[in-house]
């Protein structure tokens, strides 16, 4: 009998035991963190399979430098960028957010997106970003054992988004990311909502001017999509590309009301307004006329490209073309907004005249 019961009491101790252990598995279970993500689909349409660890990075694209930069909070990943995006950064208002970026290579990445395989691999990066037509560099790298991640040129801000979201992916940064898209859709749902009010308005008939060799953005370009949200007209919507050399004859044929300069090169609105540029002659253009030439904004990278900032971009087109129709709004204030946002900067008054170039656009 007592043999029994010791028999019985020691099978209840075992199924305790069990019972206790199954529910600390499930336990267990539950508190674990969602898996890593191992592969993602680039914008070239491959899957890629993600390292373990991403410590260091490569970045062609010249505005994905300080994408990157934002989504991950800092440069301590990146190892070599274009010096055409260092060259955007000791121009820009980068240098005080983070000194630090002056120091990243470029001697291994050309102008024209070029990549020294063999002296990237000297700086052991893990995981290089690169355009989607970059194919064959896409193979060298993977020949070496660096992981290429395609981007998207992107022509509107759902092509931006994307890639925003990739670099968040790829980084494990997925949360910064979808912060800054979501800014991108709010900002953007703002003017498709004023799309009924700005069917009833004139449209201002805008140039965008790349360079003083008279390359304008067309069709293609990003710009084209910003200025029809914000109640302009792209006098070169023609152009099936993204930038295309006109003459002097087709732009007094355009007569533009608005002209934008860009930040690709030196040209600015005192040019224009004082016939300097040889050969050309601005003197019956109504944006010159009526002194409507603007010298555009560069922040953390030159508005021109599509960035982290494109939203800001439309908001200070928006002031520009149609002042009455935008004006629940004030760039100024959203713009000292975004920087603590997602910089963590508070903005002095003179930080934001810098960035908006008010000196040249008065």
């Amino acid at each position: 009998m007592k043999k029994r019961l010791l028999l019985v009491m020691c099978i209840c101790l075992i199924m305790c035991i069990a019972i206790a252990g199954c529910s600390g598995q499930a336990k267990e279970s539950e508190s674990k963190t969602p898996e890593k993500l191992t592969s993602v689909v680039d914008q070239g349409g491959n899957e890629v399979q993600l390292p373990e660890t991403i410590t260091k990075v490569a970045i062609t694209p010249i505005p994905w430098a300080s994408a990157m930069w934002t989504i991950d909070g800092g440069s301590e990943r990146i190892v070599s960028i274009n010096p055409s995006a260092m060259a955007q950064y000791k121009g820009s208002f980068m240098p005080n957010l983070d000194p630090a970026f002056a120091t990243i290579s470029t001697a291994e990445i050309t102008k024209d997106f070029a990549i020294n395989v063999e002296a990237l691999m000297n700086l052991k990066p893990e995981i290089a970003f690169i355009w989607n037509d970059q194919t064959a560099e896409a193979e060298q790298l993977k020949a070496v054992g660096i992981t290429p991640v395609m981007l998207n040129y992107a022509e509107n801000l759902d092509d931006l988004k994307k890639d925003l979201l990739l670099v968040g992916q790829v980084l494990g940064k997925e949360d910064e990311a979808e912060k800054l898209t979501d800014y991108h859709t709010e900002v953007e749902n703002y003017f498709i909502d004023k799309k009924a009010k700005l069917d009833t308005v004139t449209k201002k008939k805008v140039l965008y001017l790349q360079n003083s060799k008279l390359s304008v953005a067309g069709a293609k370009n990003i710009n084209n999509y910003l200025l029809q949200l914000t109640g302009g007209t792209n006098v070169a919507s023609g152009l099936d590309k993204k930038w295309s050399e006109v003459n002097m004859e087709q732009i007094l044929e355009w007569n533009p009301e608005i002209i934008y300069l860009s930040n690709f090169d030196e040209t600015m609105p005192e040019d224009l307004y004082r016939n300097k540029i040889e050969g050309q002659d601005w003197s019956n253009i109504d944006a010159v006329k009526n002194h409507r030439v603007y010298k555009t904004p560069v922040g953390i990278l030159r508005y021109d490209a599509p960035c982290v900032e494109t939203p800001l971009m439309l908001k200070w087109m928006g002031s520009i073309q149609q002042p009455e129709l935008f004006k629940d709004y004030d760039i100024r204030k959203d713009l000292k907004a975004f920087y603590k946002e997602f910089f963590s900067r508070d903005l002095t008054d003179e930080n934001i005249d810098t960035i908006l170039k008010v000196d040249v656009n008065n």
